[in-house]
């Protein structure tokens, strides 16, 4: 359209220059100016394509460059996990009453060792990223795929019951009181607990990319394509007990969680400068809904060794324990959203470097500390001294879903032609 216009103009400006010359001197006193039949003569179809191809104004032709591959160093962050109170110190007088008397803690007796406040704050994961593309005379094609590799949080917590006992917190079903069972206590009991908590995440997407409107960039592309996000935790905790009398008893337990999603996705990506020399912008939006395949594994166990006796081991820990122990598994309507912004600096043509920011965020996630009942009837467990009888089923599962992001900075490297 803006070839032929512009062909239209050029005819239309040489007609009028030649109308516009002087007119012969008439013939006779009869002789009248003689003027064109049209304004112009119709556009010449090789002219407009030469105009085309001069300006570049064919709408569906893709822009950039034809190839490019880019890789990244990713330093994020993750949303924290939020989780009971896994270690517990209790003050060595108030623990030796509790045990004398069979009585529960006076409230804000004990303090929260590990995690550290209500969360366990991962800190920053080292990752990776990387990038291939090529674009076709009117479409192009992209993949990327990202990688943050596990990262652990754990303490440990032994001694002998001085000055502090170390002990695990639960809330007793039917009364709703904060219990600490204790791993260690003053002449009764030298023990403590370790605790673990990790997070990995990783993904990729493919698009095709189309030419979209151009607002305030050089050039624009819309993205459609497919997306897949894999976020894997476990939280395991290990409680050990070694009473004078010569009895111990051990608990061990974990809970994973994996949440798959798998979606359709739309997004746009503009550029200002993406290939000449200088400082430009790169801006990328994406969008997924699609299907969240959420599981919880809850397993744990316990063992009773006593003098004299083989150790008695049975299924069941503290929290994975009753109905809340085995596979859980559902499938849920998700949105992921991904947002990039790089400052990006071309050496050339070819080679571009980059910093920036990114997120992703994810509407719903299962993580093992949502998988936590802390109401539990201890009259079902053994290694409870002593408890109160009680016919409530707790714990039970529950899905207990929260959302997610990554967020973090990005440094790159993206060769081009």
């Amino acid at each position: 359209m803006r070839s032929a216009i512009l062909a239209s103009a050029v005819c239309l400006a040489a007609a009028v220059t030649a109308n516009a010359q002087p007119a012969a001197a008439p013939a006779g006193p009869a002789a009248t100016p003689a003027y064109s039949s049209s304004l112009a003569p119709a556009a010449d179809p090789a002219l407009a394509a030469k105009l085309d191809a001069v300006t570049g104004a064919d709408p569906w032709a893709m822009a950039g460059p034809r190839a490019w591959a880019s890789a990244d160093y990713l330093l994020w962050w993750v949303r924290p996990m939020a989780t009971p109170d896994l270690i517990q110190t209790v003050p060595s007088a108030l623990a030796l009453n509790a045990v004398a008397t069979n009585s529960t803690l006076p409230p804000g007796a004990a303090q929260r060792f590990f995690p550290d406040g209500n969360t366990v704050q991962f800190g920053a994961f080292s990752g990776v990223r990387g990038t291939v593309g090529v674009n076709f005379e009117r479409f192009g094609l992209d993949a990327t795929g990202f990688f943050l590799p596990q990262v652990t949080k754990s303490a440990s917590l032994f001694n002998n019951g001085t000055p502090y006992s170390v002990a695990e917190s639960y809330i007793r079903a039917g009364t709703g009181t904060p219990i600490s069972l204790l791993a260690s206590a003053p002449g009764q009991s030298i023990g403590g607990i370790s605790s673990s908590v990790s997070s990995q995440l990783w993904g990729f997407d493919t698009n095709a990319r189309l030419p979209f409107y151009n607002f305030l960039t050089d050039y624009t592309d819309a993205l459609v394509g497919f997306r897949y996000l894999d976020l894997q935790e476990k939280l395991a905790t290990n409680f050990t007990s070694n009473l004078n009398s010569g009895s111990s008893f051990l608990i061990n337990e974990s809970v994973q969680t994996r949440n798959q999603f798998y979606g359709a996705q739309v997004g746009l990506n503009g550029k200002i400068n993406g290939m000449e020399r200088g400082i430009g912008l790169d801006a990328t939006g994406k969008l997924a809904l699609g299907s969240m395949q959420q599981q919880a594994t809850l397993l744990g166990t316990n063992t009773i060794v006593v003098p004299g006796s083989a150790p008695s081991t049975q299924t069941g820990g503290l929290f994975a324990s009753g109905a809340n122990q085995g596979t859980f598994a559902r499938g849920k309507i998700a949105m992921v959203y991904e947002q990039n912004v790089n400052a990006t600096y071309n050496f050339n043509r070819w080679t571009q470097i980059y910093v920036g920011y990114s997120i992703i965020y994810v509407s719903s996630v299962m993580r093992p500390g949502n998988a936590i009942d802390p109401v539990i009837n201890d009259a079902n467990l053994r290694f409870v001294a002593n408890p109160p009888a009680n016919a409530v089923n707790r714990p039970t599962f529950q899905w207990h879903a929260s959302d997610f992001w990554a967020q973090g900075i990005n440094f790159g490297l993206r060769l081009q032609y």
